[in-house]
């Protein structure tokens, strides 16, 4: 059995969620006692992150490695091309999410507190998001998922970062926009069999975040 260390508003446990439930496998999720990062949780799981996973004597963490360990362990249905070159290519995908993406994304949850808003920063970092929107639009061809027509590791990073853009849109009233590839690949991704039901938990977990925050 698979134990996974995880908070219901993680975007990275998301995605692995999504791994676990498109091998067909079997999972306890936890949350972390005392939240991440404590000492108690440290005590299980030294990195004193989410999401993590503990299968037999294996401690992992960081959601890549763990995607990436799931896959291996259970080939089948296969989420990485084959060939060095595809292989290459998806990583690069999933490298431009964690470290070009993503931290833009995140940082915008200090703002959704009307308290704590701040416009310079919304729009800075909004023509920022868009710059890198437009950079994947261009790098990826999507057919009609990120890798062709098999759902990838590649894919499942951006389920969540898709939700948390829409959000951002509607709270902050956030000035980015989809490239058109990019809108319908949110589409194919959101209604994938393995993605629809994490899609669906996910925004109902952030609208409660967000709703929390802005009447907190």
């Amino acid at each position: 059995m698979i134990t996974l260390y995880n908070i219901p508003v993680s975007s990275y446990g998301a995605k692995v969620r999504i791994v676990l439930r498109h091998k067909g496998l079997e999972w306890t999720e936890l949350p972390p006692p005392d939240g991440y990062g404590s000492p108690a949780y440290r005590a299980i799981m030294p990195a004193g992150t989410v999401p993590a996973i503990i299968v037999g004597d294996l401690k992992l963490a960081e959601s890549e490695a763990i995607a990436e360990y799931l896959d291996e362990t259970h080939p089948a249905p296969p989420m990485m091309p084959a060939g060095p070159e595809a292989r290459a290519r998806a990583r690069e995908v999933s490298r431009f999410h964690d470290t070009r993406l993503e931290p833009i994304l995140r940082g915008y949850f200090g703002q959704v507190a009307p308290a704590g808003r701040d416009a310079g920063f919304i729009a800075g970092n909004a023509r920022l998001l868009q710059d890198r929107l437009d950079q994947l639009a261009v790098m990826t061809r999507q057919a009609p998922l990120m890798t062709g027509s098999g759902l990838a590791i590649a894919d499942c990073g951006f389920v969540a970062s898709f939700i948390i853009i829409d959000l951002l849109q509607d709270v902050l009233d956030l000035p980015v926009v989809l490239p058109d590839p990019l809108a319908a690949y949110a589409a194919a991704l959101a209604a994938h069999p393995s993605v629809a039901e994490e899609d669906a938990r996910y925004r109902a977990v952030l609208a409660d975040w967000a709703r929390a925050k802005l009447t907190g």
